[in-house]
């Protein structure tokens, strides 16, 4: 009886103590579904013992998050100074700028919709909409984002979340993510390192240098480049973009979690962001795929994904910082679940070979992309991406990466920039997008550090790029900045590639198919292909093929297509791209591969012991990474 009550109380005890104070004025007015109601809010109403379970973290009150003054009962003193979440709006009043939730009437943040890519994504009220002069809500941004930047705040991050977790927050406040750090070293658009890049320079703070190397440079204007510096910031994630789940439906609206969910680094529901965009929407090469992917219903799913891997088992963080993404860390993970065949691999000849090389096929999005006059952010911008050229690539290239050694994945593709007047570093060389160590201005508004340092050494980054010049003879716009963006693939990962595919030929050959439809740009969609050639004497685009292309109103075909003036500004001599290997090696290789394939296929086909054939089919797999490794294995199988 003793030792039962004993273990009654000490239950009791570990109950957490919920935390709402019932004489706040939060709770008296959000907790009383009357009064709430009374006031013309009723979507408002929050049960607040379902919000203490869904938060889970107790000695914390409603202002310890949301800020404000509980004490007050004064409606607009009650919520002064709290930072709220708002919409980005585009529309004839709003350029991609901060509208408050009163568009929607105050509408529950829910998700909706079976669509993950915008199960948050809300419709204004119409009649809101035309009174202030909202034609679309574009994405939602969390309350710690800096409305008028739509970049994460530091500074509100310290004041709520940091005053439970300082600690992590000083960190991620001084990680490459909490500052865009990467971003910021690309000062500009024509500089031969870290070179011009697909998401293009650094807007924020960046105005008079990129006005200065624009050959229209008072058609280039700082609304232009804050509208550009609002967009980009959109990817950049927040505290609650990656800790609040947002995307899952609850009673009280309040839930979080301590590791990030693979749904949550694509965005949470608030449009194909963060990871999405870079990984599905550009690379092509992305983990989530399905409604994500560019094209969809092409390209299959990594098969990490569908086992249900989440993107931190392999990208950890170490005090609140990725770091590099791609490093060997994370490459390394692949050991964890793939012991024996990662060491059979590290052991063979194609131990400087990244496991992407052979297991990354197919991959989609960008075929072509360009900047150039158009509209962006809903306004009229000298610098327009013009990505929408969505389809898929047969095979990536390999490449080797020039500091480490290593063998592995790109996708090159041609792209360019107009209107640009200063003339680049031309080297015709295979380059790396390392920064070099760059001191650059920080927001103190939003609570950034006056200056901070960006660097990413040679051996931490696996993009590279060639810059081929200046070309010109367009009819509306300047020269045009040309370059072969060469992004890494890394993801959906699935069934190998065959041997013949790297060792047939020496030279390399994929074919890009897309379809173009972007309304402000052409009145109907247009598709073609080309063909990438890479060996020995360089690489070069052929076969550039399309259909009609019909421009929009008042836009001009080369602002979106300057490959159809210039169809050779990407070619490249004096680069090798040659895969080397020894044919009569491979040949001698690859036949014993043959051999030993059949006798495991003979043998898993009658073997009747169950551990036996276990052991018969982990030896099949270690096969293709290790002919040798496979063979002892099997030698000493007892």
């Amino acid at each position: 009886m003793r030792f039962a009550l004993i273990f009654i109380l000490a239950a009791l005890f570990a109950v957490p103590a919920f935390a709402f104070d019932a004489d706040s004025s939060c709770v008296k007015c959000h907790g009383n579904k009357e009064m709430i109601t009374k006031l013309g809010f009723p979507q408002m109403y929050l049960d607040p013992t379902e919000v203490d379970k869904e938060v889970n973290m107790g000695g914390i009150a409603c202002e310890s998050c949301h800020l404000g003054n509980a004490a007050a009962m004064d409606k607009d003193e009650a919520h002064k100074g709290m930072p709220r979440p708002f919409y980005a709006a585009v529309g004839p009043k709003y350029k991609y700028q901060a509208v408050g939730r009163e568009i929607t009437n105050f509408a529950p943040i829910q998700p909706k919709g079976s669509d993950r890519t915008k199960l948050l994504n809300a419709k204004p009220d119409p009649k809101k909409a035309e009174e202030m002069g909202v034609k679309q809500l574009v994405q939602l941004n969390y309350h710690d984002h800096d409305p008028k930047t739509m970049a994460y705040s530091p500074e509100i991050a310290m004041k709520t979340c940091g005053q439970c977790h300082e600690n992590e927050v000083k960190d991620y406040n001084k990680a490459g993510m909490g500052l865009q750090k990467t971003q910021r070293g690309f000062t500009h658009w024509s500089s031969d390192k870290p070179g011009p890049q697909n998401c293009g320079p650094w807007f924020g703070d960046n105005y008079e240098e990129l006005k200065g190397e624009c050959a229209r440079g008072e058609g280039f204007t700082k609304a232009m480049s804050a509208g550009l510096d609002r967009g980009c910031n959109k990817c950049h994630a927040s505290c609650a973009d990656c800790h609040y789940e947002g995307h899952k439906a609850s009673k009280a609206r309040h839930t979080f979690t301590k590791k990030p969910e693979t749904l949550t680094c694509y965005g949470g529901g608030r449009g194909t962001i963060c990871h999405a965009g870079p990984m599905d929407r550009r690379r092509g090469a992305g983990y989530m795929r399905q409604e994500f992917a560019f094209p969809v219903n092409e390209l299959h799913d990594d098969i990490h994904f569908a086992k249900g891997i989440q993107c931190t088992d392999c990208h950890e963080s170490k005090n609140h910082s990725y770091g590099h993404i791609g490093s060997a860390s994370a490459r390394k993970s692949c050991q964890k679940c793939h012991t024996e065949i990662y060491d059979a691999a590290q052991k063979s000849e194609h131990g400087n070979v990244d496991c992407s090389s052979c297991h990354v096929k197919a991959v989609g999005a960008y075929q072509y992309t360009f900047w150039g006059p158009g509209k962006s952010e809903g306004m009229p911008n000298l610098y327009t991406k013009y990505k929408e050229y969505y389809g898929t690539r047969d095979l990536p290239t390999i490449v080797k990466q020039p500091v480490t050694g290593l063998w592995i994945p790109l996708k090159p593709y041609p792209m360019g920039t107009m209107n640009i007047a200063k003339k680049p570093k031309v080297t015709n060389k295979l380059l790396l997008r390392d920064i070099p160590k760059t001191t650059v201005k920080g927001n103190t508004s939003i609570g950034q550090p006056e200056t901070f340092d960006v660097e990413r050494k040679a051996d931490e980054v696996n993009d590279m790029y060639i810059i081929t010049g200046l070309y010109g003879g367009y009819k509306v716009n300047d020269k045009m900045l040309a370059w072969v963006q060469m992004d890494k693939m890394s993801h959906s990962i699935g069934e190998a590639r065959d041997c013949a595919s790297c060792h047939s030929s020496h030279e390399q050959k994929a074919t890009s198919w897309y379809t173009f439809d972007l309304p402000n740009a052409v009145k109907k969609p247009f598709s073609g292909s080309y063909t990438m050639v890479a060996g020995k004497k360089g690489i070069k685009f052929e076969n550039m093929t399309n259909s009609e292309i019909v421009p929009a109103d008042g836009v001009d075909v080369e602002d979106f297509a300057p490959f159809l003036k210039n169809p050779e500004a990407w070619n490249v001599k004096g680069i090798d791209f040659e895969l080397k290997f020894d044919d009569k090696k491979y040949a001698k290789g690859f036949g014993d591969y043959q051999k030993l394939y059949a006798e495991l296929h003979n043998r898993i086909s009658s073997e009747k012991d169950p551990a036996k054939l276990e052991q018969l089919k982990k030896i099949k797999a270690v096969l293709p990474h290790n002919v040798a490794y496979a063979a002892e294995m099997l030698k000493n199988m007892k």
